[in-house]
């Protein structure tokens, strides 16, 4: 990576203190994929308000180790409402588990932004959104499997059959008696994103948990955990 780079597009993904005044800032860039950069003395300067998440960046940074050392920092705030901050905590989560470090996501860095903005808007069907952004990021990221084809046979997969998720197989023949088995309609209406069911919206949330899960080997999500104690009160 070059030493010194000016005027990244970027977001941040998450941010983390670090000794008595600065913060360490995780960052998804435009050209460099996901990085970390230290910022000094964050927590005194001015324009401390930039260091949050949902701000659109133009940053820069210097350093060849594997923390960068922040130059500069222009933000935008995106003005998302409140209630879907979880949300973004919960894809900022899986983007810092699932990218590879300093590689090039121009793809999903794009579709990232889009998914901001199209949260700036109020009534989006969420669970749409979401479902759409996880199965953008599992292609790029070679983790989808095929809903097309049965794993295991290689032929298409057939109207009156149930199929499970295997981690190592994919998609393969599943009784009814399986848990979270999907009916070859599911898994067809997820394949072309007909979310207009709620239905269909239940299938893709089970199916895309079971994807993320095996691809985050063991790491849990701290989002969702927040997600669901806030669920309780």
């Amino acid at each position: 990576m070059q030493n010194r780079i000016n005027d990244q597009p970027a977001f941040i993904l998450h941010r983390r203190d670090y000794q008595d005044s600065s913060l360490i800032l995780d960052l998804f860039s435009q050209d460099f994929g996901r990085l970390s950069v230290l910022v000094k003395g964050a927590k005194k300067r001015r324009d401390v308000a930039s260091f949050q998440i949902c701000n659109r960046l133009s940053v820069g940074w210097t350093g060849h180790s594997e923390l960068k050392i922040l130059t500069h920092i222009d933000s935008h705030q995106l003005s998302l409402p409140a209630e879907y901050y979880p949300s973004i905590f919960y894809i900022n989560e899986l983007l810092l588990y699932l990218l590879p470090k300093h590689e090039e996501q121009v793809l999903l860095f794009q579709l990232y932004q889009n998914l901001l903005i199209e949260l700036t808007h109020q009534n989006v069907q969420l669970e749409a959104v979401l479902r759409n952004f996880e199965i953008e990021l599992l292609t790029e990221l070679g983790y989808m499997p095929d809903l097309n084809f049965d794993s295991n046979s290689g032929l298409v997969m057939q109207d009156e059959q149930r199929y499970g998720f295997d981690e190592i197989s994919g998609l393969i023949p599943a009784n009814v008696e399986v848990i979270n088995s999907f009916t070859s309609y599911e898994l067809k209406a997820i394949n072309n994103r007909q979310f207009e069911s709620v239905d269909i919206l239940r299938a893709a949330k089970r199916l895309m948990r079971q994807i993320i899960h095996i691809n985050l080997q063991g790491r849990t999500l701290q989002s969702r955990k927040f997600y669901q104690q806030m669920k309780k009160k």
